[in-house]
């Protein structure tokens, strides 16, 4: 009777010990018994990292449900990778990353075993074009010359519909697009790529880990785009897991977008991005704007002589507008007159929006919501006040401006717009409209053709205490100025404190200017992707003891300011802080619960 080690889906790192009479390959199926039930887990390698067990105090396995490992080679090694990389554990890799009738067992049966060309080394090539049919038509080309199986890979749904509507007839029919909302017919097409029949796929996020065999063309679009990284724990990016995806099968990895990530700009290196939009592009100081009071909000919100008057021309022409402030609410944060302390979250100490619609706070962390209270929950005082404009102030002082001139101006910060919506929109306003959102109105973009976009506080993201904070503010902008049909007909005003200076100066000359400044800051202060960072939510474990545990191996951390029980990690020496957190991770405790883990490579 021999012992095997099984990897069950769970947040737990450890692997669970059996017994079986017999030998089975790494990556097959089982039904184990775990508790007061059975779970489905995978065989893991002998090698793995186990614990010492005794063969007489362990179970045996209850059924093995794969005669032989079931999943694409490179597909079961990006899963591996990803658990050991990413701080997540196998078993809750597989999870995150296959299907869930895949995961409790359901019948999924490989092709017959075929003999394939020997896979060529992993290659990468770069798509940067700012105009999205530009690239489009590129990757069209490259899937349709492809002899072996592929995938098109986009951070929206709409982006992956408008690329395969530019395919051909032949391309389609052996291929597929994702996603599907009906769950049969995704674990459908899951299990046709997985015997072979689908050869080509094009579509979101979903589809990046569908089980194509042979795989020999990985296209990521807009590969820098925040959307790519997931956000539900465990929280990782599909760019890298893909990247890692291409080197294990072999095939060659494409990125793409308007501009590079930090890490794909380093490999490029300082000739690229000279696609700058200077004529487009108009910088106003708000320092200096005209600027409109906000009932009980304590600053003013800003509107432009320049943006006011663009606005007026281009709806005489009837063209859409489209206003942007990446904040929701009628005001970001709101604070107490007497003891000046801002409302905090209970639940988690986050930033409280006041979501004036609804009538109600929101923590901007965890989503919790409550009524708007009568006094400071900190000191009882009866003065709250809220700071930092959002859109719902910018609606009524937008409707101020123009009631006179008769325009339409449309509110969008949480509704979702698909294609039903738009033609609804399209129908309603033949004559276009003034549209405030946050920067998901961008996507609409592509159906409106805004004449004029205007950034009402250009400034509010790079302010974001995230490492990453001004690249997000430059990637938005320079989406603005690129994105849908004609966008060089587009203007787009840019109201800031320091006007076309720091990193907006890439906005007029290109991305190279934006990222050799962004570099050397982040070389400077060691941060991604010179040095990786880990942020730490912890639960059941003691704040104090990790502390002291990383302080031994002298490992930089540090509390974070914005919650409580959260430690932020920079280190390389992924080898000694695994064995740090690996008691954090047992089995043993489930019932007091496992921290998440973020990490920030690029």
């Amino acid at each position: 009777m021999g012992i095997v080690h099984v990897a069950v889906p769970g947040p737990w790192w450890n692997l669970l010990s059996y017994t079986y009479e017999g030998a089975l390959a790494e990556g097959v199926r089982v039904r184990v018994p775990l508790g007061n039930s059975f779970r489905v887990g995978f065989i893991a390698d002998i090698d793995s990292d186990t614990e010492d067990v005794d063969a007489n105090k362990i179970k045996g396995i209850d059924a093995v449900i794969d005669d032989v490992p079931v999943l694409p080679n490179d597909l079961w090694k990006t899963v591996r990778w990803f658990g050991d990389t990413w701080f997540v554990g196998l078993g809750m890799a597989a999870k995150t990353l296959l299907p869930s009738k895949f995961i409790c067992g359901h019948e999924a049966e490989p092709p017959a075993r075929e003999a394939l060309a020997e896979a060529a080394p992993s290659s990468v090539t770069y798509v940067y074009e700012p105009r999205d049919a530009d690239r489009y038509e590129v990757y069209a080309d490259m899937a349709e010359k492809s002899p072996r199986p592929g995938m098109v890979l986009f951070p929206e749904v709409s982006a992956a519909k408008r690329f395969w509507n530019t395919l051909s007839k032949q391309t389609r029919d052996i291929g597929v697009l994702w996603p599907v909302t009906n769950r049969a017919k995704q674990w459908d097409i899951w299990k046709k790529a997985l015997s072979g029949e689908i050869k080509f796929i094009a579509g979101s996020q979903g589809a990046s880990f569908l089980p194509l065999r042979g795989l020999s063309m990985v296209v990521v679009d807009d590969e820098c785009s925040g959307a790519w990284r997931t956000q539900r724990h465990p929280i990782f990016h599909h760019r890298t897991l893909l990247a890692a995806r291409a080197r294990f099968a072999g095939a060659e990895l494409v990125l793409g977008g308007r501009m590079p990530s930090s890490k794909t700009f380093m490999e490029i290196g300082p000739g690229c991005g000279k696609n700058g939009a200077s004529k487009r592009t108009v910088f106003v100081d708000i320092g200096i704007s005209s600027s409109f009071d906000v009932t009980a909000v304590k600053d003013r919100i800003s509107i432009s002589k320049p943006l006011i008057g663009r606005t007026i021309e281009s709806r005489r022409r009837k063209e859409w507008v489209f206003w942007l402030l990446d904040r929701k609410g009628y005001a970001g944060e709101v604070y107490c007159r007497d003891c000046g302390a801002s409302v905090r979250c209970s639940m988690c100490g986050g930033i409280m929006r006041w979501e004036g619609r609804r009538g109600r706070f929101s923590c901007l962390s965890c989503g919790k919501a409550i009524d708007v209270p009568n006094q400071c929950p900190a000191c009882g005082g009866p003065f709250l006040e809220g700071v930092r404009p959002g859109l719902e102030a910018l609606k009524e002082s937008a409707s101020s401006l123009f009631k006179r001139k008769g325009e339409e101006i449309l509110l969008f910060q949480d509704e979702e717009v698909g294609p039903n919506k738009i033609k609804k929109i399209r129908e309603e306003y033949p004559d276009g409209a003034i549209l405030l959102g946050t920067r998901k109105i961008l996507s609409l973009a592509d159906d409106l053709s805004p004449s004029l976009i205007g950034w009402i506080d250009a400034d509010a993201e790079a302010r974001m205490a995230e490492y990453d904070a001004r690249v997000k503010a430059f990637a938005l902008i320079w989406e603005s100025l690129w994105r849908g049909e004609d966008p060089e007909k587009r203007v787009v005003v840019v109201q800031s404190r320091r006007p076309g200076t720091g990193w907006q100066a890439g906005l007029m000359s290109g991305w190279r200017v934006f990222w050799e400044s962004e570099l050397r800051y982040r070389k400077e202060l060691e941060l991604p992707p010179f040095m990786p960072m880990i942020k730490l939510s912890l639960r059941g474990c003691s704040f104090e003891k990790l502390a002291e545990a990383l302080s031994r191996y002298n490992i930089e951390h540090w509390e974070s300011e914005d919650a409580e029980q959260e430690i932020w990690i920079r280190t390389r020496n992924f080898g000694t802080l695994k064995k740090i957190l690996k008691p954090l991770f047992h089995i043993r405790n489930t019932k007091t619960g496992f921290p998440s883990v973020l990490l920030c490579l690029d």
